[in-house]
């Protein structure tokens, strides 16, 4: 592994929660009914947090010569409640398994200081991943 490929994973990485951003706060803007305030507030929270994880990456992106993407990966539409919280509870689980996997690659690298910043995104990650089971279990 070399600087260019641990960048193209980070802008693999930064596609990701762009595309976080952007699906959150849709599916937040498309929940009715009488949990939709719970539910809307939950979401535009995460979708924050999402916000200044794509600011960490796209600035060591940036800090190790690389330009950061500005395209998000593909934005999952859903209908009902359920399956919203499904696609951003699966999106979450591929970012936790990812951030793993790119922790080890940029400790492999020296790149210490990345991989903690990883680190602490990847602890995030885990609550939003908690949070989204846990009104999962509401949906039923």
């Amino acid at each position: 592994m070399n600087t260019k490929k641990l960048i193209d994973l980070l802008n693999y990485d930064l596609a990701g929660e762009l595309q976080a951003i952007i699906q959150y706060l849709q599916h937040s803007y498309q929940i009715a009914g009488v949990n939709r305030p719970q539910l809307h507030d939950v979401l535009e929270e995460i979708s924050k947090d999402e916000m200044k994880h794509a600011e960490e990456l796209a600035e060591r992106i940036v800090a190790m010569g690389g330009t950061p993407t500005i395209r998000p990966r593909p934005i999952v539409a859903a209908k009902t409640i359920k399956d919203m919280l499904t696609a951003d509870l699966k999106g979450e689980r591929l970012a936790l398994k990812d951030y793993a996997e790119r922790i080890k690659q940029a400790e492999k690298m020296g790149e210490i200081g990345t991989a903690l910043i990883i680190e602490n995104i990847l602890v995030d990650e885990q609550h939003h991943a908690d949070k989204f089971v846990m009104l999962l279990r509401q949906q039923k």
